[in-house]
C-alpha cells in the first residue's frame, strides 16, 4: 500500500485487513505518537465501516501495538512493539557496471540521476564501480574484496551475469538488479520491458509490409536485449515474417560488418531492428553512404531511447523509457532492503512508449 499521507482510502476487499495495514504505517512512520484518533474518525478517514475498523483495532490489540486507553474508545500507542528505523553502517550505495561511466547510455545515465535523487534524501550518495572483468569470467575472490569496500551500504547492479546475481544473493547484502533476472536468482529487480518492445516493433514492421527483418544485438549485452532478440524472432515468424538475429561486436566497424552481411544475402532483409541507439546512428549513417534509402529498401527501428536519436536526418524511429522514473524505483527498493524492509514485488516492469521517426515507412 503507498505511503499513507498520499493515498487514498481503501477501496477494494478485504478492508479490514488493508485498514490494519494503513493504520499501523501511519503509527509506524510516527503520525501518531501517543494514541490512536477516535473511531469515528477512522471510519471517516478510512470511508469504512464502523465494524471494519474494530476489527481492526482488535486485532492490532492482539499484535501488542496498540492498547485499550481506559475510559473511551481511543487506544494508546506501545512504543515498545514499534521497531526503530535501521540506520546503515554505510553511505555509500554502488552501482556495478561492465562499462565505464561515460560509455553508458543518457536513459542508464537518467537511470542513475534517479537513483542519486531518492537516496539522497537518506544522506546516501552513488558511487560508479567499473570492473569489466567480473563480467567476462566469475571472480568470487574479486566480489568478496569488491564487497569489503568501506562504507558500503548497498549495490546496484547493471547488465548483471547469472553467477553474479547468484553470489549476490547468497550474501545476504542490500542489493538490486537494474535489468532482469536470471531463473534461479532472488534478488529484487526493476527492468525496462523490452520484451513487450520487441514484440511490438515486430508486429509493427510485419504490418508495415516488411518479411523480411532483422534483429542486430551486441555479443556483449543485457539479458533482457537477449530475450527480446527472442521475442522479436518468435513473434515475427508467428505473422508470417522471416526473422533473424545477428550479432556483432561493440565497434562501429564490426556494426557495418553485420549490417553488410546481412544485406548480401538473398532474398535480404528490409527493416533492421536493434536496442543500442549509437549503433542505430552508425547503422543509418552507413546504409546511407551505400546509397540505401532510408525507409524504403531499408526500414531502421530503435527499441532504446538517447537524445541523438532527434538530430539524424531522417530522425530514428524509437521507443523511449523514463529513465528517472526506473531510478527512482531502484532507489526506494535498495533503501527499502538497507533499512530492512522486504519489497512486497520481486520485479517492477517499466514499458517503452513508441516515438515515431522517418526511418520506418507510414
Amino acid at each position: 500500500m503507498p505511503e499513507p499521507q498520499r493515498s487514498a482510502p481503501p477501496r477494494r476487499n478485504l478492508l479490514t485487513d488493508q485498514a490494519i495495514q494503513w493504520i499501523r504505517q501511519r503509527i509506524t512512520q510516527g503520525e501518531w505518537r501517543k494514541e490512536l484518533p477516535t473511531e469515528a474518525t477512522l471510519c471517516r478517514e478510512l470511508q469504512v465501516s464502523r465494524v471494519t475498523v474494530r476489527r481492526a483495532l482488535q486485532q492490532l490489540t492482539e499484535e501488542g501495538l496498540i492498547s485499550t486507553g481506559g475510559r473511551g474508545v481511543r487506544r494508546r500507542i506501545n512504543p515498545k512493539s514499534i521497531k526503530p528505523k535501521v540506520r546503515p553502517s554505510g553511505r555509500i550505495i554502488r552501482v556495478l557496471a561492465p562499462f565505464s561511466h561515460w560509455k553508458m547510455g543518457a536513459v542508464h545515465h537518467s537511470i542513475l540521476e534517479g537513483l542519486s535523487h531518492r537516496v539522497d534524501s537518506r544522506e546516501l550518495r552513488v558511487e560508479f564501480e567499473s570492473r569489466p572483468q567480473l563480467f567476462t569470467s566469475h571472480r568470487p575472490k574479486e566480489l568478496r574484496r569488491l564487497i569489503e569496500l568501506p562504507n558500503t551500504a548497498g549495490w546496484v547492479l547493471f547488465f548483471s551475469t547469472q553467477p553474479m546475481q547468484r553470489w549476490f544473493a547468497k550474501r545476504n547484502i542490500p542489493c538490486i538488479v537494474a535489468g532482469r533476472l536470471h531463473d534461479d536468482c532472488n534478488l529484487p529487480c526493476a527492468y525496462p520491458d523490452n520484451e513487450a518492445v520487441a514484440k511490438h516493433a515486430a508486429g509493427l514492421l510485419v504490418a508495415r509490409g516488411h518479411r523480411q527483418v532483422v534483429f542486430l544485438i551486441a555479443r556483449q549485452t543485457s539479458l533482457g536485449d537477449r530475450l527480446a532478440g527472442a521475442a522479436f524472432r518468435r513473434q515475427a515468424q508467428e505473422l508470417g515474417a522471416t526473422a533473424q538475429v545477428v550479432e556483432y561486436d561493440g565497434d562501429p566497424a564490426s556494426v557495418c560488418r553485420a549490417l553488410n552481411s546481412v544485406l548480401a544475402a538473398r532474398p535480404s532483409p528490409t527493416a533492421c531492428f536493434l536496442t543500442c541507439p549509437e549503433d542505430a546512428v552508425t547503422i543509418l549513417c552507413h546504409a546511407l553512404k551505400a546509397g540505401i534509402s532510408v525507409p524504403g529498401q531499408l526500414d531502421i527501428l530503435v527499441g532504446w531511447d538517447d537524445p541523438i536519436l532527434d538530430y539524424t536526418v531522417p530522425g530514428l524511429t524509437h521507443y523511449a523509457f523514463n529513465g528517472a522514473l526506473m531510478g527512482k524505483r531502484i532507489g526506494t527498493l535498495i533503501v527499502n532492503l538497507i533499512e530492512g524492509r522486504r519489497p512486497r514485488r520481486k520485479e517492477t516492469r517499466f514499458l517503452g512508449e513508441f516515438v515515431p521517426g522517418g526511418t520506418v515507412r507510414r
